[in-house]
């Protein structure tokens, strides 16, 4: 098998060639690229704690992208897609590009916002509104921050992403017993260190060209509620929204993009004008549902050079006949 470092050469190849092919410029023309990032930490953050590999770029990777995306695409919030797509209002010579975060981590305030501020990117960030403003840490990241404390020790554990993906699979009272049984073992806790955005963080950034949309209410894996669990999962976060902005999106990131027919449907009737998933591909004037939008992921492994995130791009929507 090819080693990572000569994957990585070819992939370089290939990035550069997209730069300079007329036919893949003209192929993203009247397309929409909806990019998902989750964080922005210099890589001394990551070395603290965990940090899973495929949730965060460097400022210096996402500065990049900007420069990139500002030079090559029009770039607008989802909402301005929406309000296209609601409109007719489309250009089919122009390449659009949405840039989304998802969680709304703190290091979006510190790290993504002046950077998305210095290059005039407009931005949409998806909260989970019963986390926002709190010291609350998501499960999976007590999870493998445990997980890397046992290994710090000398003990022998589970890979913390392996463990925290087989997680998700597990009922929310096993998960969370698993948890509390690692936390006891270890006689370890978590820090006490705010992992979200503040409110008065998503109001500044509100007032500079930020846009704000649900990621539920607790960031809870929908298809496994019942209905009336998933109605205000999803319905609560758009009344905390409404109190506490002057504007926001009424759009939906499904967290871990999990969604089911009944989560769709749910989405709709608790008034989601749109949501996004994690399934690779762009859209287009006339998106086959805009409840089940398409996303691609940006990340410090496999994006970290312009080439390589050209790479990455391509091959995220390769389902597309002009990239096969």
């Amino acid at each position: 098998m090819p080693s990572a470092r000569l994957k990585t050469a070819v992939r370089s190849v290939v990035g550069r060639t997209l730069t300079a092919s007329p036919h893949f410029w003209r192929a993203l023309s009247g397309r929409a690229l909806i990019l998902m990032y989750h964080r922005v930490l210099p890589k001394h953050e990551t070395a603290v704690g965990f940090v899973q590999a495929g949730m965060y770029v460097t400022p210096a990777t996402f500065q990049c992208h900007l420069q990139w995306l500002t030079q090559h695409f029009q770039v607008v919030t989802l909402r301005s897609l929406v309000e296209k797509w609601d409109r007719g209002d489309w250009d089919d010579s122009a390449r659009y590009c949405a840039i989304t975060f998802d969680d709304g981590w703190v290091d979006n305030y510190r790290y993504a916002y002046p950077l998305l501020r210095a290059y005039g990117a407009p931005a949409t960030i998806f909260l989970p509104t019963a986390l926002t403003g709190t010291r609350e840490w998501l499960w999976s990241d007590r999870l493998g921050y445990l997980l890397t404390v046992a290994r710090s020790r000398g003990e022998r554990v589970a890979d913390a992403d392996a463990e925290v993906e087989r997680a998700k699979r597990l009922p929310r009272a096993q998960r969370d017993e698993l948890i509390d049984d690692l936390a006891h073992k270890l006689r370890a806790r978590v820090p006490d260190e705010r992992c979200f955005l503040a409110w008065s963080e998503v109001r500044e950034m509100a007032n500079g060209g930020i846009d704000f949309a649900s990621h539920t209410s607790s960031h809870a894996l929908l298809p496994a509620l019942d209905a009336d669990a998933l109605y205000r999962e999803l319905r609560q976060p758009l009344d905390v929204l409404a109190r506490e902005l002057h504007t926001f999106a009424p759009l939906l990131a499904y967290p871990n993009g999990d969604h089911s027919a009944a989560v769709v449907a749910a989405a709709r009737r608790a008034g989601y004008a749109a949501a996004v998933t994690t399934q690779p591909g762009v859209e287009s004037r006339a998106p086959s549902d805009r409840l089940r939008l398409r996303r691609v992921g940006a990340h410090e492994d496999v994006a970290h050079t312009i080439p390589l995130f050209m790479f990455h791009i391509a091959q995220q929507v390769a389902s597309e006949r002009w990239l096969q």
